[in-house]
């Protein structure tokens, strides 16, 4: 049986016994996916590929200890905690060079981050879900908070997974659209605290 017609179990089966070819194909099949999921979170081509690269890399050095029951689902948190995991790394570059230009007594750029209200923020956040439909905001709250697969969040809510995919769309528009005057200054650091909101949502 060629790769291309093993289910994800028995690829990964064959990957943790140093099938490289396995490895090849499960990397053929969920990079472009993978990639997408991250440009969407970061806008960036070059560290969406960083990041999907470095996703595989630890699938691979790993390959004999990992215990997956879904793959979509296990990239999908990787995808995720890869990139928050980015987003705390370079916040806390931003407060140690905060606090260096503190003991310089050069806090003019430090100022402009700390004016950044997080309150002000999750009130935003707030007002434009509530502002959605009530069924794009359980689709959201199922996608981006419960982490749940379109499959299954199409299952639950009795829509097709096109519905859902529209209904996650048309939340991350209204949000990207509510929080448009948060992304200018510090908007990396801006992006750390959402993710910390949204945990509280």
């Amino acid at each position: 049986m060629q790769n291309s017609e093993l289910t994800d179990e028995e690829l990964l089966s064959l990957l943790k016994n140093n099938d490289h070819a396995a490895f090849e194909h499960i990397y053929r099949r969920y990079w472009k996916s993978l990639f997408r999921q991250l440009y969407a979170k970061s806008g960036n081509v070059e560290l969406a590929e960083e990041l999907t690269q470095t996703i595989f890399v630890s699938i691979w050095e790993r390959r004999t200890s990992l215990c997956v029951q879904h793959l979509p689902s296990y990239l999908d948190a990787a995808a995720r905690f890869s990139f928050i995991n980015h987003i705390r790394s370079i916040a806390k570059e931003i407060r140690y060079a905060d606090a260096q230009k503190a003991n310089e007594n050069s806090t003019q750029e430090a100022n402009s981050l700390n004016t950044l209200n997080v309150e002000e923020i999750t009130s935003q956040l707030h007002q434009a879900l509530n502002h959605l439909p009530k069924k794009t905001q359980e689709v959201f709250l199922m996608s981006r908070m419960e982490y749940q697969p379109i499959k299954k969040i199409a299952q639950a809510l009795q829509l097709s997974e096109k519905a859902v995919e529209y209904h996650i769309t048309k939340s991350l528009k209204t949000l990207r659209i509510a929080l448009r005057d948060y992304l200018t200054i510090g908007a990396i650091f801006t992006f750390y605290h959402l993710y910390e909101v949204f945990s509280l949502i």
